[in-house]
């Protein structure tokens, strides 16, 4: 994996706000997901910082802050605030560690990672919202795309390419815990996490917390959520 972080410590000047918008997501802290359990410092403080509004449609932004998804178009979400808090907690990150981020989305979870001092390889299969990814990313941090790896393509095969990583987290619901013979979990290393959606019938999906030990994975969490379903190869070959 190329090594991008000679420039994580640039001096970073970000877009201005409205007091509003920065009176919203400070009371989006407190009240969903503070209020709701999640405890980790790091994680909170990037909750505070991070811009959700940017990684909106303009004619969405008035919805930003609130306690629910938001369709973004392309059959696509931003997740609720609270489940991005959570997800980012239950990864237990650590500095420098490598993450493999499958469903890009509009950026904002990268975003999230990226103020947790990890290296992030994120892979969006739909052209146009990577493309926005990238414009919301690098209003939020210019040239983001030279700290961290962002890319238009088929998580499987990404996988495949970059791997061994640390962690490993989707904004897609994989159809079945991934086999020992997929690359999402040949290429990561032992003991590593992931945070993944799985659907249980077609009524129900867990946010299943998962941890590698040796040849099989142990359940650490769940938690029931809905997620999008996840395309490309990742979705019939496990």
């Amino acid at each position: 994996m190329e090594n991008k972080s000679s420039d994580l410590h640039v001096p970073v000047v970000h877009p201005l706000e409205t007091s509003g918008q920065k009176k919203a997501r400070d009371l989006m802290v407190r009240t969903q997901i503070e209020a709701r359990g999640i405890q980790n410092s790091k994680v909170l403080e990037a909750m505070r910082k991070v811009q959700r509004h940017l990684f909106l449609p303009d004619d969405l932004q008035k919805y930003s802050y609130d306690d629910k998804a938001i369709h973004v178009g392309w059959n696509q979400t931003i997740s609720q605030p609270y489940i991005v808090a959570y997800m980012s907690e239950r990864l237990a990150l650590e500095p420098g560690m490598t993450v493999l981020e499958i469903g890009t989305g509009t950026g904002y979870l990268t975003a999230i990672l990226n103020e947790l001092g990890v290296k992030i390889v994120s892979v969006e299969i739909v052209p146009e919202l990577h493309k926005k990814a990238i414009q919301n990313l690098e209003t939020w941090i210019p040239s983001f795309s030279k700290l961290q790896t962002v890319l238009l393509g088929d998580a499987y095969e990404v996988a495949e390419k970059f791997g061994a990583f640390d962690r490993l987290v989707a904004s897609a619901c994989f159809p079945t815990v991934p086999k020992s013979e997929s690359p999402f979990f040949r290429h990561l290393k032992d003991l590593a996490k992931a945070v993944l959606p799985i659907e249980y019938n077609s009524e129900f999906q867990y946010l299943l917390t998962l941890q590698k030990k040796e040849n099989s994975w142990v359940v650490l969490n769940r938690l029931p959520v809905k997620f999008v379903p996840l395309e490309g190869k990742g979705k019939v070959s496990f």
